[in-house]
């Protein structure tokens, strides 16, 4: 298991000969008890520790697929299970990648659920192997063989974005080396989108324990203003998270924040922090809608709704996202609709 403590689980029914008919369904139907009780209840299930060390105990003795099925279920039931759901699966995406052996395979076996936190892991295990260099000089190809490229499907992009978590792992959680690594990629759309998992992984592999180089407490925008601008929409769509963790949830504070960063990048961080809100909620749309509402202006609360239902289509789900922009008022209701039904079309 790599430094991602914080990740782990769900998997796949077993088949046996009708010999075993009756000993194999008494085994799936505990296997379901198992996989929709409460492993985290009460108090335990508000923290990521607890989701951590059941997931590493379920891959370990079960395997990533078992995992992998068994965190569908706890996603259903929202809570916890829902929202560490992400780094979560990046734990299970790397133990299958070690597992199948091959990229490939292990997408074979994979699903898209929870912003396709399982891709990402296996991408981060396979970079992070001595095959790592392989990848690195054929970054063209990992994506293009995997996906329709053609369609720039959400899949598609999943894949790309999931490179720049394997970046971070090739380079050791060293940021700008990772971005010149995602220069390799050809396109700016491949090379944007990359940059945009390996800012996720700078943040999302903070901790106490490993912190990154690359977030500093007396500058929360960083290191947004110090990559090339052509990266700088993509930071900032994902720097709320590493802003709302120093400033204890408080939103009006974030808000703030994106408020005096430079105007073309004051959009994409509002989105961040609808991104956020919808985490924060969740997946409550009355609760997303009142962390957004705390911005200033209509913009900046349109923006917020627009990340917040964007997100929602991951999350919660496609019919949920439409909801949420149809209840969220005439000020962002045109805007907020736009954006999850481009983004819905990429689906």
């Amino acid at each position: 298991m790599s430094i991602y403590a914080c990740r782990a689980a769900i998997g796949l029914a077993l088949l046996v000969i009708p010999f075993f008919a009756a000993s194999f369904f008494l085994a799936q139907w505990l296997e379901d008890r198992q996989a929709v009780a409460d492993p985290c209840p009460g108090a335990l299930g508000e923290t990521s520790a607890c989701w951590d060390e059941y997931y590493a105990q379920v891959i370990t003795t079960r395997g990533p697929l078992t995992a992998l099925k068994d965190l569908k279920a706890q996603y259903e039931k929202g809570g916890g299970g829902r929202l560490f759901c992400h780094p979560i699966l990046h734990e299970i995406g790397e133990a299958a990648g070690e597992q199948f052996g091959s990229m490939e395979e292990a997408f074979r076996h994979g699903d898209p659920v929870c912003r396709s936190g399982y891709y990402h892991g296996v991408l981060e295990y396979l970079f992070g192997e001595e095959g790592g260099e392989t990848l690195l000089s054929q970054l063209d190809s990992i994506c293009a063989e995997t996906w329709n490229k053609e369609r720039y499907s959400y899949d598609y992009f999943a894949c790309v974005h999931g490179i720049g978590h394997g970046l971070m792992a090739y380079f050791d959680h060293e940021l700008f080396q990772s971005l010149a690594g995602c220069e390799l990629l050809t396109g700016q759309w491949e090379q944007s989108t990359c940059a945009g998992g390996a800012f996720m992984e700078n943040i999302g592999a903070d901790s106490p324990e490993f912190p990154s180089k690359y977030l500093k407490k007396d500058d929360l925008i960083f290191p947004c203003n110090a990559v090339k601008e052509q990266y700088r929409p993509q930071c900032f769509q994902m720097q709320s998270s590493y802003m709302l963790v120093q400033n204890g949830g408080d939103f009006g504070a974030a808000f703030a924040t994106c408020r005096d960063v430079e105007e073309p990048y004051q959009e994409p961080c509002y989105q961040s922090i609808g991104r956020d809100a919808s985490g924060w909620s969740y997946g409550d749309a009355e609760t997303a809608r009142a962390l957004c509402s705390v911005g200033t202006t209509a913009n900046e609360r349109t923006q917020c709704l627009i990340g917040a239902a964007s997100d929602f289509i991951q999350s919660v789900g496609i019919s949920e996202a439409r909801a949420f922009c149809t209840n969220s008022g005439k000020e962002a209701h045109a805007a907020c609709v736009q954006a999850v039904e481009w983004q819905i079309r990429a689906l």
